[in-house]
């Protein structure tokens, strides 16, 4: 696929930490940023030498460059909490699998790249610290590049959460399309409620006293209001990004007991739909 000049960069978990990986986008002229996975071997400067330093070893004995505050997941769950952490970077070789150093073209090369870590020195009471190691090819010249690299690597949540409301509330795995195509623009159809699902979680979670308006147009919220309240009248103040997520989860099954967990994705999804249905049906009937 032709992506002109857009820079792909791979953002991953430690299960892309592979040598291979590493080499493959390499070859691609792509650019990849990946949190380390094991305490590897680096800086070998002849192919079967034994190895005499190690990744995680090497950095923790590195002075840090400086620190920042980072907001991390709390084990999982759906709080989030800031991190203070400490930044030490470096450039490092990591050497091919000892089990495989050479290839039918010959010697598999050493791999230049930038090792970063961030380091939480006093986690708050009863909680994990935090400790990221992350691997790019990316140059990090100072400290403001590691902790660009850092805030990129904790984004990779919200992708993984787009992609849950994806499969999990729009459901596209089981669209049963056969015909790629048909398959492409229904995934492409239904990655724009999947973005405004999202959309509303977040901002419930990270601003959720704040006005609808950013999260749903002026129609949506006092039809909205109307059916949730059971009332033909719309008050002058939009309601609260709060107010407007639970009633769309309403719409979609959510019972809301004082001892219920928050919404998820598969009642906010059936209330979402819900509501465009009553949207479209106002806009036909009223122009």
């Amino acid at each position: 696929m032709d992506f002109g000049k857009t820079e792909i960069i791979h953002v991953a978990d430690r299960e892309s930490d592979i040598y291979e990986f590493f080499r493959e986008a390499a070859d691609l002229k792509e650019h990849v940023l990946i949190r380390a996975a094991r305490n590897r071997a680096i800086n070998k400067t002849k192919r079967r030498e034994a190895p005499s330093e190690f990744l995680f070893d090497h950095l923790k004995g590195m002075r840090a460059k400086g620190r920042s505050t980072i907001s991390i997941q709390v084990n999982g769950k759906k709080k989030f909490r800031e991190a203070f952490v400490s930044v030490i970077y470096t450039t490092i070789s990591m050497p091919p699998p000892s089990n495989k150093t050479e290839n039918k073209d010959g010697y598999l090369p050493m791999i230049e790249l930038s090792a970063i870590m961030a380091i939480e020195r006093n986690p708050p009471k009863g909680c994990d610290a935090l400790c990221w190691v992350l691997l790019t090819d990316l140059p990090i010249n100072s400290l403001d590049d590691a902790i660009e690299k850092i805030r990129w690597y904790s984004l990779r949540w919200n992708v993984e959460l787009f992609h849950k409301v994806l499969k999990s509330g729009c459901a596209v795995e089981k669209s049963q399309l056969r015909d790629a195509e048909r398959l492409k623009k229904y995934i492409t159809l239904k990655s724009i409620v999947a973005w405004r699902l999202f959309w509303l979680s977040r901002s419930f979670k990270s601003r959720k006293n704040d006005c609808c308006l950013t999260v749903l147009s002026p129609l949506e919220w006092k039809i909205l209001y109307r059916k949730s309240n059971k009332t033909k009248s719309t008050p002058s103040k939009p309601p609260t990004i709060e107010d407007v997520f639970f009633w769309i989860a309403k719409l979609g099954g959510y019972i809301g007991r004082r001892t219920d967990p928050p919404p998820g994705m598969i009642s906010l999804w059936k209330g979402w739909q819900r509501l465009m249905d009553i949207v479209e049906d106002y806009q036909d009937i009223c122009g």
